[in-house]
């Protein structure tokens, strides 16, 4: 068994948590132990030093390195053990507008001391590979996300005589969504009954969307995805500003929507390109808004067309993109790394 003392600021309910170490550990059963590193309390986290000596690795996640947390890196670097540092985010090109670039200044050259430091780093995609390796990493595995074959049982596409369309996504996309939102309230409006319309987690400008469903967005990973399949939807909008910071991005959106039995547009962007097969999986689409409109309205008007993109995307992620068919990578990844520290 291998035993991993893990650190990271994720609450353990949230999808960068769940994806990236609970859920795979979880899928592995006995072959790996996990060990909890920072514990929330009412002053925000424990921090555990006690948990060094039982691991054979040291997993550091994310946006854990910070200067509270320098001593701790640096007895953890000290220790011997080896260290694998993952991310799914390109921390070196966060847009301003995000909720972390305020304190970006600070990390930042502890996350990158930790990722030059690291027997391994691992990330989700190519394009943050190389992010990592022209930054120093000595060692970096891709291991692409996967859906939790528990928490995202694919369903396959159902008839829907309303063509519902729907977003979902963190209030963090607002920048990609702000530039399609003026033409699609305008598709809307000339749609009429046909469609409806539902904003899940992020919301549109007020008055955009008349008529509209609009949720908050779900923080309880496990929430928001037992919530979307029964949202009635039929079509899934995945847009993405052209910025290095989203090119980095993995395609979960994607995933997400095919195990729901959506047809989805999306971003023509380096995340989507990788797994959507244009006009089989999916549809691509350019920044253009009025190219956004023809594509939903296509899908919109046309109950096969959409049937058909939907089922060969869900066919696609029960084929190569649940976690039942991913979480070895995730086990080998870590015992390699665990026997190139010890070397």
């Amino acid at each position: 068994m291998l035993t991993i003392a893990c650190y990271s600021f994720e609450d353990p309910a949230h999808a960068c948590a769940r994806l990236r170490v609970l859920e795979p550990v979880r899928a592995l059963g006995d072959a790996v132990r996990l060990l909890w590193g920072a514990v929330p309390c009412d002053a925000g986290h424990r921090l555990r030093e006690d948990i060094l000596d039982a691991a054979d690795l040291v997993l550091i996640q994310r946006l854990f390195p910070y200067p509270d947390t320098a001593p701790l890196l640096r007895t953890i670097l000290a220790s011997g053990k080896p260290v694998v540092y993952d991310t799914d985010d390109d921390w070196t090109h966060l847009p301003a507008s995000h909720a972390f670039a305020p304190e970006m200044p600070r990390r930042l050259p502890l996350i990158l001391e930790t990722v030059r430091q690291a027997a391994c780093v691992t990330v989700s995609t190519q394009a943050l590979a190389a992010v990592f390796e022209a930054q120093g990493a000595r060692h970096v595995r891709v291991v692409p996300n996967g859906l939790p074959d528990a928490l995202w049982p694919p369903t396959p596409p159902p008839d829907r005589p309303v063509a519902a369309v729907g977003l979902a996504a963190t209030p963090s996309h607002r920048d990609d969504l702000a530039p399609l939102e003026a033409a699609l309230s305008r598709l809307a409006s000339r749609l009429g009954q046909s469609a409806r319309w539902v904003f899940f987690g992020c919301p549109p400008e007020k008055g955009l969307f008349p008529g509209s469903t609009v949720l908050p967005f779900s923080q309880d990973y496990g929430a928001y995805a037992a919530r979307l399949p029964r949202l009635g939807l039929a079509i899934g909008l995945a847009p993405l500003a052209d910025t290095v910071f989203n090119r980095a991005k993995s395609p979960i959106k994607w995933m997400e929507y095919a195990a729901c039995g959506l047809a989805g547009v999306f971003a023509d962007l380096p995340p989507y390109q990788g797994v959507v097969e244009q006009e089989r999986t999916g549809l691509l689409v350019g920044p253009d808004p009025k190219d956004w409109c023809q594509a939903v309205e296509r899908l919109v008007r046309d109950p096969a067309l959409r049937k058909r993109l939907a089922h060969q995307a869900w066919e696609a992620v029960s084929r190569e993109h649940l976690l039942s068919a991913r979480a070895v990578l995730y086990r080998q990844v870590w015992q390699a790394a665990t026997q190139r520290g010890a070397s």
